[in-house]
């Protein structure tokens, strides 16, 4: 890893662990290999909102795993229906769980930078929830449903599910990942059912 991509991996566990304004340049230099104080991330990077720019960027552009996986059909429909929803509830859980630092960033940090967060709004929200309710859609066959809005009620869960689980260690209501991903595939299998099944 060169010298400029171990700086934004280090400024966004950083910004990820305690908060963008709380991290100093002292701090991403030492935990990059830098001088800390010297000064030397300049030699990178004008400032260290550019700095937070280019790694939230960077893990936008990486989100090719739950699309992926979304996207997969052939593998998919091998897969009886409520594998194929426990595979979508685990791999968006995964996908939450490797952006760690850009969710905490995304939640805690993002709203003093308006453009950032449409970035991510555009780049990755939208995107997952288009995909989900694509997706969704391939999985109902001809039925008539609002999918889009589907697709934001399930995805929500996941994102809330996994952001309770990341703020206390646990989810609060004790409930382990196996027994949350039982319910929302029950919970989406009768969405996936006819109107009035």
């Amino acid at each position: 890893m060169d010298t400029r991509a171990r700086v934004v991996a280090e400024a966004m566990r950083l910004f990820g662990e305690q908060g963008y304004t709380r991290t100093t340049i002292a701090e991403i230099e030492r935990a990059a290999g830098l001088s800390p104080g010297s000064g030397s991330l300049y030699r990178h990077f004008r400032s260290k909102e550019e700095l937070l720019a280019e790694g939230v960027r960077s893990k936008v552009a990486e989100n090719a795993g739950l699309l992926a996986t979304i996207g997969d059909a052939q593998a998919m429909v091998a897969l009886p229906l409520r594998e194929r929803l426990a595979l979508l509830a685990r791999a968006g859980l995964h996908r939450l769980e490797q952006e760690r630092d850009l969710n905490r960033i995304v939640v805690r940090d993002l709203a003093a930078f308006p453009a950032l967060l449409a970035e991510v709004r555009e780049g990755e929200m939208r995107r997952v929830h288009a995909a989900v309710a694509q997706w969704l859609q391939m999985q109902a066959g001809p039925e008539e449903r609002d999918w889009e809005a589907v697709a934001v009620v399930l995805v929500g869960s996941v994102s809330h599910f996994w952001l309770l689980r990341d703020v206390f260690g646990t989810h609060p209501s004790g409930l382990d990942e196996d027994r949350w991903v039982a319910a929302f595939v029950d919970l989406a299998e009768r969405l996936l059912q006819r109107p009035g099944c």
